[in-house]
């Protein structure tokens, strides 16, 4: 015969401060998965602007190495050669939004928030254009590595540096 205390708790599996983590965590994906399906995917917000900006960004670094680097629509051209386009799977939002979402789900002060926010907003960014200009000279090198640095590699560096920062945000200040 199954006693109250021997039926499946919630309470007693999760500990009392991971609850509201767990709670925000799951509000947080439900809700940002309705927003984004039913009202800013079908209006290209954010994902239009993110993607040029990745664009812009990418056809700047590289024209620090490549003299005639030019863009039309999502494609960014070395020498009139298309070496890669900026699909807006590409654009790291989703990345930036695992990792706002994060931040938001612990508790800390809105300083704290804000500023791990836009430091990491600032390094997904600067990685995901140095990554599509890496890209984008494999490509018209035609290196036959140009496949798993865009699937495996440079996704494990992105990765990494996000789990990096989500570590230095959540460690506690230390005590002075």
């Amino acid at each position: 015969m199954e006693t109250k205390t021997d039926s499946f708790s919630l309470n007693k599996v999760l500990p009392s401060n991971i609850r509201p983590i767990i709670i925000r965590g799951l509000l947080l994906v439900v809700g940002w998965t309705l927003l984004y399906k039913f009202v800013l995917g079908p209006a290209g917000i954010p994902d239009n602007q993110l993607s040029k900006l990745v664009q812009i960004g990418t056809a700047e670094v590289l024209s620090w190495f490549y003299p005639n680097v030019t863009q039309a629509g999502t494609i960014v051209f070395i020498d009139g050669i298309p070496s890669v386009s900026i699909g807006h799977q590409c654009n790291g939002l989703e990345l930036n939004a695992l990792y706002i979402g994060f931040m938001l789900c612990f508790p800390a002060s809105f300083r704290k928030i804000l500023i791990y926010t836009l430091v990491g907003f600032a390094a997904i960014y600067t990685l995901n254009v140095i990554r599509c200009a890496v890209l984008a000279v494999m490509y018209i090198n035609h290196n036959d590595l140009t496949d798993f640095a865009h699937h495996y590699a440079f996704k494990l560096v992105i990765y990494a540096v996000v789990f990096y920062g989500w570590v230095l945000y959540s460690k506690k200040p230390a005590a002075k």
